[in-house]
């Protein structure tokens, strides 16, 4: 479903979806051997070390972000540039919500610009926060 410039309003929210990044695919995302740090590629290590599991990679919710940026927007929109801030490490087997809302709109060099900021949220708090912005198509 495409969804239009006119039709997005200045704190609109995007539907919030729940993702739960599994043990096998938080270490599968980088590879079972991958020189950082052990907790991403092995559950036990995370747990010895206090995590309580595999660690989630950042760049997989990153990715999940884009792709729940992208969902919303549809296929005829472009995610044009993404600022990410991390807040603390997710645990692998623990459920993540994705939410965000708009937060600008404009038309800038003849594009259609949404401005939005999104989160993960683990047990209610931030994870991942990031502005994103999208260039969305016009009606007209």
């Amino acid at each position: 479903m495409t969804i239009y410039y006119e039709d997005i309003a200045v704190d609109d929210e995007l539907p919030t979806i729940e993702r739960t990044p599994t043990e096998d695919a938080a270490i599968d995302f980088f590879g079972r051997d991958n020189p950082t740090n052990p907790a991403f590629r092995d559950a036990e290590v995370g747990r010895k070390q206090g995590f309580g599991g595999a660690l989630v990679p950042g760049n997989l919710k990153i990715a999940w972000l884009t792709q729940f940026v992208s969902s919303w927007a549809g296929p005829e929109a472009s995610v044009r540039n993404l600022r990410v801030a991390f807040r603390r490490p997710d645990i692998a087997g623990r459920p993540l919500t994705l939410a965000g809302r708009v937060v600008d709109k404009r038309q800038e060099d003849g594009r259609n610009v949404i401005e939005l900021e999104v989160v993960t949220l683990a047990e209610g708090e931030p994870s991942v926060r990031a502005n994103v912005q999208v260039d969305v198509p016009s009606r007209g």
